[in-house]
């Protein structure tokens, strides 16, 4: 479930009421910025890494064993990026420089308006969990402060999918006790219809062969509507590495998946609209670089998407005139004006036709170019014509001169007659 509001570190730092339960040192939890950087990290981490705060920010990436640093850095990344939750395992260097296998998951907390505010991140040391012979999950201190502290769904399952846990998030949402909720298959019962066949399939999927389980769907609430949610969960393995049960969060992602909904529409609009136009349509990069055409571009020219991209439109000109276009369209791409030009293309058949051609810059807030729109729009007959109007107005010319020339000559010669009469 997404939160109005964010976390304070006060808020996440254990407390000895009776109503808190107090954190454990295998439980090392932190807060970073919407940017990834630690603003926050509880004593029992400062303790494992061995570092201050302000060099935890800036250091943590080097604590990383060098064989996980880029596949951790990539999961981070993407987290980042896409404002969703994420879980890795990895290893880890202790302040006596030894490394520790890890589980590390973050948590994105939003605004009102679904932008990421900071990230909850708990830390969990696995060797000392088997170490204490836990469940596989850490001590039930460690797992009720964490499952009531993260905006998920959180739910657990034993090795079948049987589930055996949700937490207060799952009642408040589904309006579902923990007695209501428990079992094989009820959760599906809960998703919308058009996606429970798929969800069994992915669920069943990572049953089967132990692979990280990720989807999307929609759960009713109990209001009665549906809402959108990542469902994601890994296996717990013990020593022998038998899944013991698996942990699973679903993450509220309607707001995200709404907007990501919509553009995708209009995308489609966009795209219904770019290929009823009666041009040929594109668009380039901020250096020019064609990256996307019309239909009916390709229906027209008889090329494919790989043939044209970036310079590619310059096999499709005619040899006289390629370069000359080639070089006003640099020319305006330099200056960052709108383009013009009149030239031929060759069509699939071979055949070349004449079309007028302009693109536009389109600029983002600061006034850089990002892209550039253009058509281009056939014009042969309307050539054609031309050519025609302008041979028919020199031949009028043409006769016109030459009955001028022989007006000219009847009025020498009249005169010339008249004179012979005085």
């Amino acid at each position: 479930m997404a939160f109005a509001h964010s976390a304070t570190p006060e808020d996440l730092a254990p407390k000895s009421a009776s109503n808190h339960l107090p954190a454990s040192p295998t439980m090392l939890l932190s807060i970073a910025d919407a940017t990834g950087a630690t603003v926050y990290a509880s004593p029992q981490l400062l303790a494992f890494t061995g570092l201050s705060l302000p060099r935890l920010s800036t250091e943590w990436p080097t604590l990383v064993h060098p064989d996980d640093q880029a596949r951790v850095a990539a999961v981070v990344q993407h987290a980042l990026a896409s404002g969703q939750s994420y879980q890795v395992e990895l290893r880890m260097r202790r302040h006596d420089g030894q490394y520790r296998w890890i589980h590390s998951a973050g948590y994105p907390q939003v605004n009102q308006d679904s932008q990421v505010q900071q990230w909850i991140i708990s830390t969990v040391d696995v060797v000392a969990l088997r170490d204490k012979a836990s469940s596989g999950l850490g001590t039930i201190t460690d797992f009720s402060f964490l499952v009531e502290l993260i905006p998920q769904l959180v739910w657990t399952t034993d090795p079948t999918g049987f589930h055996t846990y949700f937490n207060q998030r799952w009642t408040d949402f589904t309006g579902y006790t923990l007695a209501d909720s428990v079992g094989p298959d009820m959760w599906n019962n809960l998703l919308h219809p058009d996606d429970r066949q798929r969800a069994r399939q992915v669920w069943g999927h990572s049953l089967a062969t132990g692979e990280f389980y990720e989807i999307e769907y929609r759960f009713k609430s109990r209001q009665g509507d549906y809402r959108w949610f990542l469902g994601q969960a890994l296996p717990v393995r013990n020593e022998a590495g038998e899944i013991m049960k698996w942990f699973g969060t679903c993450t509220d992602i309607h707001d995200q998946k709404m907007q990501q909904l919509a553009l995708r529409k209009r995308e489609q609009d966009f795209t219904t609209l770019a290929n009823a136009i009666p041009q040929l349509a594109w668009m380039a990069d901020e250096t020019g670089s064609l990256f996307w055409y019309n239909d009916r571009w390709f229906r027209f020219t008889g090329t494919t998407h790989e043939e044209m991209m970036g310079w590619g439109w310059q096999k499709v000109q005619h040899p006289d005139y390629v370069e000359g276009v080639t070089s006003g369209w640099q020319q305006a791409l330099a200056k960052g004006e709108k383009w013009e030009d009149t030239f031929p293309l060759r069509r699939h058949d071979g055949e070349y036709r004449w079309f007028l051609s302009r693109a536009l810059p389109v600029r983002d807030d600061e006034g850089r170019i990002v892209r550039w729109c253009g058509t281009n729009t056939d014009v042969t007959e309307q050539k054609q014509l031309q050519e025609q109007l302008e041979r028919a107005y020199s031949d009028l010319e043409a006769k016109v001169m030459f009955r001028t020339l022989d007006l000219e000559r009847e009025v020498q010669e009249l005169r010339h007659r008249l004179g012979e009469y005085e």
